[in-house]
């Protein structure tokens, strides 16, 4: 008669057992718990990561950032809405005082330039010709 082997007999006995299925859905859930609780340390690092003021990389210094430069170009906004109402009331002025000429003097004909207007400006970045500085 062949003997069973001491742990494959105890292995065959606890595979027989009542208590089995028990035990085995026991230990999966254990291991999910444990993959769940690894999980949600990561996402902890991750976010303590992503909100360390210390870093010039990270996002609420990134936010941070952006905020200030968003109120910075919504000042630079307003003076140019103030300068685009200051330009548009001296044109109407102007406007008007062309209107009250053209009453005053109905046959004067005011020709057009001759030569086409440049509106561009020559704008030199090194005047004094200084030698190191690089041109745009």
């Amino acid at each position: 008669m062949i003997q069973n082997n001491g742990l494959a007999s105890k292995l065959r006995a606890l595979l027989k057992a009542k208590m089995t299925p028990l035990w085995i859905a026991i230990l999966i859930l254990a291991g999910v718990v444990i993959y769940q609780q690894v999980m949600i340390v990561a996402l902890l690092d991750q976010h303590a990561l992503d909100h360390d003021t210390s870093d010039v990389y990270s996002y609420e210094s990134r936010i941070t950032n952006l905020e200030g430069r968003s109120n910075m170009h919504g000042s630079m906004i307003d003076d140019i809405n103030k300068q685009i109402f200051y330009l548009r009331s001296d044109s109407a002025k102007f406007d008007w005082e062309i209107k009250q000429l053209q009453w005053q003097f109905p046959d004067l004909q005011v020709k057009p330039p001759a030569a086409k207007v440049n509106h561009e400006l020559d704008f030199d970045a090194n005047p004094g010709k200084v030698p190191d500085v690089k041109k745009l």
